[in-house]
């Protein structure tokens, strides 16, 4: 069960929390301000993400994860500055939608 709490809540219950996490297999995401910043997390459950990180990492591809994929297909170009500035006028140029840049 993954449960939120805000980060004055976890200062005052520390030890508890901690217990929960590492006894109980709870998950806690852990709230600045209401938004998420970090997350704790059994042992067992960092030994799996790293294990899942090292199965990953093959010597073809260090960017086996998504997301690094998809940056890393970009790696080469040497246009980004003025993609991006393409990509932002043309959505502020677009009629409908609001854009907040």
């Amino acid at each position: 069960m993954t449960r939120a709490l805000g980060t004055a809540e976890i200062k005052a219950r520390l030890s508890e929390i901690i217990n929960r996490v590492a006894f109980g297999r709870e998950r806690l995401i852990v709230l600045r301000r209401g938004k998420p910043i970090a997350a704790l997390v059994s042992v067992h459950d960092l030994r799996q993400l790293e294990a899942l990180d090292t199965a990953g990492s093959g010597s073809e591809n260090e960017n086996h994860h998504p997301v690094m994929r998809a940056f890393g297909g970009w790696a080469d170009r040497a246009d980004l500055d003025e993609l991006l500035a393409e990509i932002y006028a043309d959505r502020e140029a677009a009629t409908g939608r609001e854009v907040a840049l």
